[in-house]
Parts: C-alpha cells; sequence; structure tokens
C-alpha cells in the first residue's frame, strides 16, 4: 500500500486544525500593523471571521461539541451580549459601541477552533505558530525602529503595537511556547533548534521594551509552566540556555534607554543592541541544533528524572528557606519595607521613574493605584451596570487624584467590575473558570501530549496575568490568537471524534449567523472609522476634504461623537469658529459626558457672552477638575479675557489629554 504523499498529508493536517490555522494570516497582519488596535483595523477582523466561518461550515468537518467548551463558548457569549446591552446606559455610546464590536471580534475568534476543534497534531501546529506571530512582530517593530529611532518611546520599543507594555506581551507570548517546544525531545532537530533561537530573538527583543509589567507578568507563567508542565525538568535547560547565550546582549540592550536618559546617541545605540542580539541569536541557534542532536539521542531512565526532579525541587525550596532565614537573622524592618513600597505604589514619580538609566530596578511607582481606585468607586456606585463598556474616562477625570489621564482601567478584572457591573465581571470569571477547566480535562485525555494543551494555553495565560495590572487586552494582535488557542486547547478533539460527522449543525450556524450579522452593522463602522482617520490625518494639505470627510463620518456612525470631536479640533486650528461650534455641540448631544467639547464651547462663546463662556466652563470643570487650562480659562473669563481657543487645544493635546 502507497503512503500518503506530503501534499496529502499536508491537505489532512489542514481540515484537521481549520479552525486554527484559517485565522493566522489576521493574526500575522495585526502583529505587524499597530497591534490590531485601532477600529479602522480591527473592524476588518469581524469581516475575515465571518467569511472564514462561512467557508467551515460549508467545508470542514463538524465534531460534536462536548460540555466543557459548550459551557466556555456560552459564558463568554453571555459577556459578549452583556457588553453590547451596556449601549442602553452608557452615557458615550459610541466608545460602547467600539467595545462591543471588539467583544465579539473575541467572541468569534474563541468560537472557530471550539466548534471546529483540532487534533492533537492540529494543535501542535498552532502552538508552533505562535512565536513565528511573535517573530513576524519583532522584525517589523526592529525594522521600523533602525528606520526611525524617534519612534523609540524614551528609548522604549514601542512597536509594533505602538504600546511599549503591549508590545512586551506580544513577544512573551510567543517567546513561552517557543521554550517549551525547544524542551520536547519527541519534536524534530530543526524545529527546536529555530524555537529555542526564536525564544531568545523574542526575549531579547523584550528587553528593549524596558516593561516592567511584562517582566513580572513573564516569570509568574514561567513558573506557572514549570507547575504544570510534564517533563518540567527538561524546560529547565532550554531556559537556561537561552539566558546564557543572551547575557552578553542585555548590556548592548539596556543601554538604548540609558541612551535617550542621558540624550547621547539613540539610533547609534540601538543599532548596536540589534546587532549584538543577532550575534546571540545566531550561536544561541548553533547551541540549540547541538543541545537537541543530544538530547534526542541520549536515554535517560525514568527513576533518574524522577530523582533529579526532586533534587531540583529541593534545591530550590532550600535556597529560598535560607533567603528567609538570613533575611530574618538580619532583622530588617519587614513591615518598613512593604509599607514603603505600598507607598511607592500610591505615589508615582514617573520623572524620577524615566530618568533611570533602566525601569527595572525603578520603584512600583505608577497611576495604577489611582485607576483602581477610581475603578472600585466606579462599581460601588453602579454595581449592576457599570457605567458601561468602554465608559471609564469619564468617571475617571471626574474623581481622578493623578495628572495623568487614561481611557482604560488597566485590569481586565477592575475594568469589567468598573464599566459592566456585577453581571460583567461574574460572566468573565465564568468563562475563565470554565475555560481552565477544560483545559485540563483535555490534558487528562491527552495524557503524554498535554504538553500540547499547556503550550496552547500559555499565550492566555500570559494576558490575564499581565492584564491583571495592564489595558493589554484591547489588543486584538494578544487577545485574539491567546484566545483562539485556548479554545483549541479546551476543545481539543483527542479521538478524532465525528472526524467525517455532519451532525450538530445548530452552533456552527449560530457562530457564522452572528459572524454575519456583526459583519453588516461593522461595514459603517469601518468607513466611518476610516474616513475618520483619513480626514484627522490629511486636513492640513486638504481642509475641505476633511472636513467632508469628518462629517460624511458622522453620518455613517450616528453613536459616536469622536468624528465631531475632530472636526472640532480642525475647525479651532482652521480659525473657523462657526463649523468649530457646530461640531462641539452635536458632540455634546452624543456624549453629555465629554469635557473637551463643554471646553471649548466656552472658550469660543467668551467673546460674545461671559456668563454663557463661564456656564460652560463651569460644566467642563466639574467634568475634569483637574485639567489646568479650564482653570486658567475660568480665571481669564472673570477677569474679562479668555486663552485662544487654538493656543489652549494645541497645550492640551501636547500633554495628550
Amino acid at each position: 500500500m502507497s503512503q500518503p504523499s506530503s501534499l496529502s498529508r499536508l491537505r489532512e493536517l489542514v481540515f484537521e486544525g481549520a479552525g486554527v490555522l484559517i485565522v493566522v494570516p489576521l493574526w500575522l497582519w495585526w502583529a505587524t500593523w499597530k497591534g490590531g488596535y485601532p477600529p479602522a483595523v480591527f473592524l476588518v477582523g469581524i469581516g475575515y471571521l465571518a467569511l472564514a466561518a462561512a467557508a467551515l461550515w460549508l467545508f470542514a468537518p463538524r465534531p460534536t461539541l462536548r460540555a466543557a467548551p459548550a459551557v466556555a463558548l456560552g459564558t463568554l457569549a453571555a459577556l459578549s451580549a452583556w457588553t453590547l446591552l451596556s449601549l442602553v446606559w452608557a452615557e458615550d455610546r459610541g466608545a460602547a459601541e467600539v467595545s462591543a464590536a471588539r467583544q465579539v471580534l473575541l467572541l468569534g475568534s474563541f468560537a472557530l477552533p471550539v466548534v471546529w476543534a483540532p487534533t492533537p497534531r492540529a494543535l501542535a501546529v498552532g502552538v508552533a505558530l505562535m512565536p513565528l506571530i511573535a517573530i513576524c512582530g519583532a522584525v517589523s517593530a526592529l525594522g521600523g525602529a533602525l528606520a526611525e529611532p524617534s519612534s523609540l518611546v524614551d528609548g522604549r520599543l514601542a512597536g509594533p503595537t505602538g504600546y511599549p507594555n503591549a508590545s512586551a506581551a506580544l513577544m512573551a507570548a510567543g517567546a513561552l511556547p517557543a521554550l517549551v517546544l525547544g524542551s520536547r525531545r519527541e519534536l524534530t532537530i530543526p524545529l527546536r533548534t529555530v524555537s529555542l533561537a526564536a525564544a531568545g530573538a523574542l526575549l531579547g527583543t523584550f528587553v528593549l521594551t524596558q516593561s516592567r509589567g511584562g517582566l513580572a507578568a513573564l516569570v509568574i507563567v514561567l513558573a506557572l509552566t514549570l507547575v504544570v508542565l510534564p517533563g518540567r525538568l527538561r524546560l529547565l535547560i532550554p531556559v537556561a540556555l537561552v539566558a546564557l547565550v543572551l547575557a552578553p546582549a542585555l548590556g548592548p540592550l539596556l543601554e538604548v534607554h540609558s541612551a535617550a536618559v542621558e540624550g547621547s546617541d539613540v539610533a547609534a545605540a540601538l543599532r548596536e543592541a540589534v546587532g549584538a542580539l543577532s550575534a546571540c541569536v545566531a550561536v544561541l541557534a548553533a547551541l540549540a541544533a547541538i543541545y537537541a542532536s543530544i538530547d534526542s539521542r541520549v536515554e535517560v531512565a525514568a527513576r533518574i528524572v524522577r530523582r533529579a526532579s526532586i533534587a531540583v525541587a529541593a534545591a530550590l525550596g532550600g535556597a529560598i528557606l535560607l533567603a528567609a532565614v538570613a533575611l530574618a537573622a538580619s532583622g530588617p524592618n519587614v513591615g518598613g519595607w512593604v509599607s514603603d513600597r505600598v507607598e511607592d505604589f500610591k505615589t508615582p514619580d514617573y520623572g524620577q521613574l524615566e530618568s533611570e538609566s533602566t525601569r527595572f530596578t525603578g520603584d512600583l511607582g505608577s497611576n495604577r493605584y489611582d485607576y483602581w481606585r477610581v475603578s472600585a468607586e466606579i462599581f460601588a456606585d453602579r454595581p449592576l451596570t457599570g457605567s458601561g463598556a468602554g465608559n471609564f474616562i469619564a468617571p475617571y477625570l471626574e474623581r481622578r487624584h493623578a495628572e495623568k489621564s487614561t481611557i482604560y482601567s488597566h485590569s481586565i478584572w477592575l475594568g469589567a467590575l468598573a464599566e459592566l457591573g456585577a453581571p460583567g465581571f461574574l460572566a468573565l470569571v465564568g468563562f475563565v473558570v470554565a475555560l481552565f477547566v477544560g483545559m485540563a480535562r483535555s490534558a487528562r485525555e491527552l495524557g503524554p501530549q498535554r504538553w500540547i494543551v499547556v503550550g496552547a494555553s500559555l499565550p492566555l495565560a500570559l494576558v490575564l496575568v499581565h492584564g491583571t495590572v495592564d489595558w493589554i487586552g484591547a489588543f486584538p494582535a494578544l487577545s485574539a490568537p491567546a484566545l483562539a488557542m485556548a479554545g483549541a486547547a479546551v476543545g481539543v478533539d483527542s479521538k478524532r471524534r465525528g472526524r467525517e460527522a455532519r451532525s450538530g449543525r445548530a452552533v456552527p450556524l449560530a457562530v457564522a449567523g452572528v459572524l454575519a450579522i456583526a459583519t453588516v452593522l461593522a461595514v459603517p463602522l469601518l468607513a466611518a472609522a476610516r474616513l475618520a482617520d483619513r480626514g484627522f490625518a490629511s486636513w492640513p494639505e486638504n481642509p475641505a476634504g476633511a472636513i467632508a470627510d469628518l462629517e460624511r463620518a458622522a453620518e455613517l456612525d450616528p453613536l459616536s461623537a469622536a468624528p465631531y470631536v475632530r472636526l472640532g479640533i480642525v475647525a479651532v486650528d482652521l480659525d473657523r469658529p462657526a463649523l468649530a461650534r457646530r461640531a462641539f455641540r452635536f458632540a455634546l448631544d452624543r456624549d453629555p459626558s465629554a469635557w473637551y467639547p463643554e471646553f471649548q464651547l466656552g472658550l469660543l462663546e467668551a467673546p460674545d457672552s461671559r456668563s454663557r463662556a463661564s456656564r460652560r466652563l463651569r460644566a467642563a470643570w466639574k467634568r475634569n477638575p483637574r485639567e489646568p487650562e479650564v482653570r486658567l480659562a475660568l480665571r481669564a473669563v472673570r477677569r474679562r479675557g479668555a486663552p485662544s481657543p487654538r493656543a489652549a487645544q494645541r497645550r492640551v493635546l501636547e500633554r495628550g489629554e
């Protein structure tokens, strides 16, 4: 009997993993283009998923949906429905609309590999693709930074997402599966070699982001991996190998931020860092090939592995115990140290932090304490509904103590509490619990192959841990692949049940139908987002065309205030007060919680009516009491004057408010 050809084996593999593999091109695009964050980018993904679902429904086999994946999918669908329902009570319905669209995108990303579940072999291919996606993002980011060093943020690599912490998470989400792949002796030597080289490249790029939260999340998830991964001792060798080879490059990698702080040549420092990283990756590839070759030939008895595992665990436990004893014997004021760290966390000094040669040794200071405090207050005020999806910034500006503003609570969990209330939070918790229970069940079914489930779960574990203290979950390049791989892991068809089954049509049809409806609704939003972006970017060269684009965008998206706010900003810069007044009034009609339109209307009213101007400015001050421009304008109006709308706008935009 003849052996199947390579083409037939590839075709079979594609069918086995169709629910995951069909979406990989979308992930690659997002990983290299702003993390998929802008609506003009991620809304395309809804249409892509709809087409993918239709193709899968028509051509791919549909295994029967089991209980654990069904529960996880149901809870995520409930969370998505509640997010959409929040448009009813959200003051800024445009922001809620964008959040709901992003949530539908994540639902579709999770649903496809759950409904069209992969085999273990196809899931392993999906795990191997995660480092590839991250590598594409890393190459894009490094290439962009080398071509334009000014894209670095205080010497930190911001690309490919535009936000250093999200870029760090993308690198870590690819590096962790790569380390697991490199540790598995059942895989081929070339695959293990490439995986370890990719892990080194990604971790080196990770260092360039200088993400403190990302480093903590990486360490935590790596420690959890060592606990749950079968043959965990094997993972220590690749980790040690990668760390040892990357060590010489750490100096040049850290020097990029230091050069920015000291005002020296950042471009030269970056070139040196990339050169050092490239050399280290080349050395790592050679050593990884040698290690994988030896490991594939040397058989170690199971009893020796068990004894070695016990010895390593004992050594680690002993080191921790000795450290605790030494700490107690030295007599430090532990309570005072903890109190100081808490105070650091509550009272950030960003000027001091950014002046350090490396952010990794800085204190714990950040504005997250203030973000989380306000999140808790919003939930206390509206425990059932929250403020509405995407509606964090307005209540935050009213209550903040920090000078910096934000549109996110910087925590997946507290963000759900603040914006979606108790029902949204419980749906999120229920989804995560159902998901990990289902993955534990899949791991038991796979037996010796359970490492594949662990590898597939690592991107989501990283997003959940890092997302506990940051807003990285808003980037589809991170959250969509992480959810899809977790969905594939919970639904993995270990026995290829229903390989040719045509039963269970209801759920696949529902998934395809929901995504089709979402696509129809997303088309005008996508057109509006593209027009608004084009108009706001092109107005200096083509004012008339920009104004037409922004007005058309506002017509296509009747819920969003953003096109009118942008139109008002353009009108102020063009010194067209009548157009600015009209735009800002329409913006307030759509978002009564916004402070900036009220502020600019106050400035525009000042020459004609001090009373109307004062009333507008007091309303803006109530919504954003820590904004210095509002206080200055109020004082000036009382003295029968007012700042120039254009000058005030320039100062506000320069601060990123």
